[in-house]
């Protein structure tokens, strides 16, 4: 096997550009004989079939493939150094190429950078007075939503106009305006308003605004249920019969230690009341019976009464209503 390449570039003292002369590289090789010799090496095996059932046959078969790769691979490694060999010269005449093209290149990037920062200042002056015919323009708008979230990068290029930016701006702020007022008008009272308000002039679209005030409704009203699911049901005391306050009772504060408490007045009775029949006898204790009488008191109230006695050791039942209803319970049943 053999082959030639050959590359020459041509440097005049002077060159305006460049002028190459090469000649086509021929490559030769006997494949003929090559083809040959392989198919010689392979004619024992192509086709040949294997009892995988047995374990000599299973490394038979592994070896004859790897034996077979081995041909393969030791022609495509030469393939590869030949390969290598022949693109030297091209791999050479871009390199130089590529280094000589940069000379131009970095002078030409040079003044690409003036010209950017050029354009970046253009740009800016033109930001800065879209910015200031803004807040001329939006009045006390401007304090509440930057110009910022109006520009548009479009408004600064050269081929946009000023004139054109300054009629876009003036458009965009109306239309925050416009949907402004009619969020206030769906909206302005309900508890959520402000929600929604925020996302209005946070991303001027009316659509996100309408959507986060009914996230937020949905929100309320999922935590409301929530409360409402974990409050405990009111535990109602069974009564015999419902007996109403007295329309002028004025109650007392309690509980008040039982030597200052004013000295209870008899509630005026329609009847005479037969005696109350004796009490239950109570647990024995050092002590005299008392008959406790207030006129009117709330539930709360009778309740710190009781939890009062308790704990100074006193023992006994607190019954609501007046003398006479209670002795008509006690002897008709509850």
């Amino acid at each position: 096997m053999s082959e030639a390449v050959e590359a020459e570039i041509i440097e005049p003292e002077e060159a305006s550009e460049l002028t190459v002369a090469y000649s086509p590289a021929v490559i030769e090789a006997n494949f003929d004989a090559l083809e040959a010799h392989v198919r010689r090496l392979v004619a024992d095996y192509e086709g040949a079939t294997y009892d995988m059932g047995k374990d000599e046959n299973v490394k038979a078969a592994k070896r004859d493939r790897a034996y077979l790769n081995g041909i393969a691979k030791e022609i495509d490694e030469r393939r590869k150094a030949v390969s290598r060999e022949y693109t030297k010269p091209l791999a050479a005449f871009e390199d130089r190429c590529k280094a000589v093209a940069g000379i131009a290149k970095q002078a030409a990037d040079g003044i690409k950078a003036q010209l950017d920062d050029a354009e970046a200042e253009r740009q800016a002056r033109a930001y800065a007075k879209l910015q200031e015919h803004y807040e001329e323009f939006a009045g006390l708008l401007a304090p509440v939503v930057p110009y910022e979230r109006f520009h548009e990068k479009q408004w600064t290029n050269k081929t946009f106009g000023e004139v054109k930016a300054f009629k876009a701006l003036e458009a965009k702020v109306e239309r925050l305006a416009q949907d402004w007022e009619t969020l206030k008008a769906q909206f302005q009272g309900e508890p959520f308003y402000d929600e929604a308000e925020r996302e209005l002039f946070a991303t001027l679209d009316l659509g996100a605004a309408i959507t986060a005030a009914h996230k937020a409704a949905e929100e309320r009203q999922r935590i409301a249920e929530l409360k409402a699911a974990m409050e405990p049901e009111p535990v109602e005391e069974p009564e015999s019969e419902a007996v109403p306050e007295p329309a002028e009772c004025q109650p007392a504060e309690f509980p008040q230690p039982l030597e200052q408490m004013p000295e209870p007045q008899p509630a005026p009775m329609p009847a005479p009341v037969p005696p109350a029949p004796p009490a239950p006898a109570p647990v024995a204790k050092a002590g005299d019976p008392w008959t406790v009488v207030v006129p009117c008191a709330t539930r709360e109230q009778m309740q710190g009464v009781a939890a009062a006695l308790k704990a100074q050791g006193v023992v006994g039942t607190i019954m609501h209503g007046t003398v006479g209803q209670v002795y008509e319970r006690m002897n008709g049943g509850y």
